[in-house]
């Protein structure tokens, strides 16, 4: 197989697989599970990025496997792509590595073929798995020589499909509803643990989860998203109805604190009193329910969120897309996953509507999902007062309810910014970065797979000076819910600070783009890589928009280096006695507290030439990389 690297591992007591016995059809097997996982159910895109790549790696055309021919073959660039001005392949590469990442952790853990995509390039890599001796391997595309019957079926019935004629766009999604729905039905792959499955021995829902994934308690609302109705007459649209609805509760139910009932459950029960006469004890908060619709060669999907309580409209939009066939796979994903970032992200509609409801009680009485929503509250707009509540409102949640991961996660990074921002330091933590790590591993020993509770070690492991296992834990939390703006963002920061600007600002850049409600510090980052490329308007833009609070040092801090540069005289003064209102001592240690952020070295020579020409007194000291500020 001309073009294609092979790796092979090898462990004690196991055989190796020989590299003779890497085939095209063994490669092939290996691509169809991963394409059918649940790491890349939600991401049509990651899908034909992988499939690309592996195929033009198997036809030997692994030269041929560059950022500009993924952007115009994948992404339907034109001729006039430039990598970098659209980053559009990197990021997506960045996307699909940690979703094989994710993939070969827990549903792919026992392939014996493992696909990589190494950092760097974008050509695959083939590793071998050794297996027990006597295992059999897969020979065919097929899947595994032990797969029960209806797996292997279910691929024959989408050629029998596919082997009628398509004329029409529409009749193009329809075959990739089918064959998505084919394959989630044959591999029995379902939206995700939150899900409520139907057991066939009863006549009755119960919670199913994924293979040893641990219960958690209900805490948050629960949604249900009610089967998509076709809005026209032709049949082909059932199976984009189905898809839509498939697609939605897949990057809904990301969201930690979100109970979304499982796809198989809407189906099965389409309204919110069938499931309650099913199970008279289910509680259902909100109700997601649409239509699909043809308008010519354009189709139309329509959403609407509904209070279940009392059948308020909270929330609609319409989505109008052209139906071309080489963007139907991403046309219903995309809309699938800007609905779920509306609804379900922080600050979207259903966290503003759970805390308009809790805001009717005492900060002593908030139950303890209500307090995380009062600590998202205190993120995006950081201050003393409402850090010391929430900080309050979580240790009282943590010894009400131990097991709430997220609970755990939120109270390490408010212990953390003790430190981080000097906000309510307390004489029993001396050391709360080490403490709040502690707080950290907890959540994640409650919930490996709770993107908050990595996103909180992190931060510990970035206030920890140890950025490259701040970046791992960014990116799993990343794997884990792609959806989400915050930790985007706080991986943007991650790489721009270190210096890698080219990955963190797109990073954060899109995370704005996601979600305009953002906590607007991260402009403090955008505003520095203006900075010390020299475009101090810019810069100044940013920090306009940015509008922190006067507690907040670093936005001090940023202004005086801007403002020195350009000479603004009474503005860099008005910042400096800003700063050393909130911290006297902030010149002599200035320099640490930029180096314990893991800022750059030719980064920090930068901001403090900035900070002295604000007037800010910063001694001289030599910094990690030996040179004299």
């Amino acid at each position: 197989m001309e073009g294609v690297v092979l790796h092979t591992s090898g462990e004690p007591q196991t055989t190796d697989v020989p590299a003779s016995a890497v085939t095209a059809p063994l490669i092939d097997a290996a691509l169809a599970r991963v394409l059918a996982s649940r790491s890349l159910r939600g991401s049509a895109r990651g899908r034909r990025f992988l499939q690309f790549v592996v195929q033009e790696a198997l036809a030997g055309r692994a030269n041929r496997i560059k950022a500009y021919t993924i952007a115009m073959d994948v992404f339907d660039r034109d001729a006039s792509f430039d990598p970098l001005l659209d980053p559009v392949v990197r990021i997506q590469a960045g996307r699909l590595r940690r979703a094989l990442e994710h993939y070969y952790l827990t549903e792919g853990a026992a392939d014996p073929l493992r696909i990589a995509i190494p950092k760097g390039g974008y050509v695959p890599q083939f590793s071998v798995v050794p297996v027990a001796a006597g295992t059999d391997l897969p020979v065919n595309a097929s899947g595994p020589a032990s797969a029960p019957t209806h797996e292997k079926s279910a691929p024959h019935r989408a050629r029998l499909f596919l082997g009628r004629r398509i004329d029409h766009p529409l009749r193009w999604l329809a075959v990739a509803a089918m064959v998505t729905l084919l394959a989630v039905v044959g591999l029995g792959l379902f939206a995700g643990w939150r899900g409520i499955a139907p057991d066939p021995s009863k006549n009755a829902p119960e919670r199913a989860a994924a293979p040893d994934a641990p219960q958690r308690a209900m805490r948050g609302p629960a949604l249900l998203v009610l089967p998509f109705t076709n809005g026209s007459g032709d049949p082909a649209l059932d199976l984009v109805a189905d898809g839509i609805t498939e697609d939605l509760v897949a990057a809904l139910v990301r969201f930690d604190d979100l109970l979304v009932f499982g796809a198989d459950t809407s189906f099965r029960y389409p309204s919110a009193p069938a499931l309650r006469e099913a199970v008279p004890t289910t509680r259902v908060d909100y109700l997601l329910k649409g239509s699909v619709a043809q308008t010519g060669d354009y189709i139309q999907i329509t959403a609407t969120l509904i209070a279940a309580k009392d059948h308020r409209y909270l929330w609609s939009d319409s989505f109008r897309r052209a139906a071309t066939p080489a963007r139907l796979l991403d046309l219903r994903h995309d809309i699938a996953v800007q609905v779920a970032r509306t609804l379900a992200q922080s600050d979207g509609v259903i966290e503003r509507e759970e805390a308009r409801l809790s805001g009717q009680h005492a900060p002593q009485d908030l139950s303890s999902y209500a307090c995380l929503l009062r600590t998202r509250q205190y993120w995006r707009q950081l201050s003393v007062a409402l850090h010391a509540e929430v900080r309050d409102c979580l240790e009282r949640t943590t010894r009400s309810d131990p097991g709430y991961p997220e609970a755990w996660a939120a109270l390490a990074m408010i212990t953390i910014d003790e430190a981080r921002l000097g906000f309510n330091p307390s004489p029993a933590r001396p050391d709360p970065i080490d403490h709040g790590l502690q707080l950290a591993e907890r959540a994640v020993a409650l919930a490996p797979d709770s993107a908050l509770s990595l996103q909180a070690l992190g931060l510990a492991w970035w206030l920890r000076r140890e950025p490259q296992r701040s970046i791992a834990a960014y990116e799993q939390a990343l794997a884990l819910n792609p959806n989400d703006s915050a930790i985007l963002a706080d991986l943007g920061r991650c790489y721009s600070l270190t210096g890698e600007w080219e990955r963190g600002i797109p990073l954060i850049r899109e995370a704005f783009a996601r979600n305009p409600a953002q906590p607007s510090w991260y402009r403090i980052v955008i505003a520095t890589y203006h900075y010390v490329n020299g475009r101090y308007d810019d810069a100044l833009e940013e920090m306009r928009r940015a509008n922190l609070g006067r507690e907040v040092i670093l936005g001090h801090v940023a202004l005086a280096m801007i403002q020195g540069q350009t000479g603004n005289r009474a503005e860099a003064a008005k910042a400096v006695s800003e700063i050393l209102r909130l911290d006297p001592n902030f010149p002599i240690k200035a320099v640490s507290e930029f180096e314990r952020r893991n800022i750059h070295p030719d980064i920090i020579v930068r901001i403090v030439d900035g900070l002295r020409k604000a007037g800010l007194a910063v001694p001289p000291s030599q910094t990690a990389g030996g040179e004299w500020l």
